[in-house]
């Protein structure tokens, strides 16, 4: 990997580039999918770290392209609150596991309509 690019909400930007990153902040997801867009089509090379919230809520369409691209793998970082009303702290969680791990899960007393 040449570098590393972090996408992330603006209030976390400072503590990425205290850390010497090269980090950008974006209010809502149109702007991130923009942003990735305008990477790939350039033609950059390195690791990109997506804040969670922003990732779980992207076109699937657009993730696809992403993750076939092989010059801009990604990968989701905590990104502290949950964006949206309907996301959850366990929301979230299954959302990384079945990232992880490629199924989906739910937890003791949900309907499995609760978590998507």
């Amino acid at each position: 990997m040449s570098q590393l690019f972090v996408l992330t909400r603006p209030a976390l930007v400072p503590g990425f580039q205290l850390a010497g990153v090269d980090a950008h902040g974006v209010e809502d997801v149109e702007s991130a999918q923009e942003l990735i867009e305008k990477w790939m089509t350039a033609g950059e090379v390195g690791l990109l770290a997506i804040d969670d919230g922003l990732l779980a809520h992207m076109d699937t369409a657009f993730l696809k392209r992403l993750a076939s691209s092989e010059h801009l793998p990604y990968l989701a970082i905590p990104g502290g609150e949950p964006l949206g009303p309907e996301a959850s702290q366990r929301h979230r969680i299954a959302a990384l596991i079945r990232r992880a791990i490629g199924f989906h899960i739910t937890f003791k007393g949900e309907e499995e309509s609760d978590m998507e």
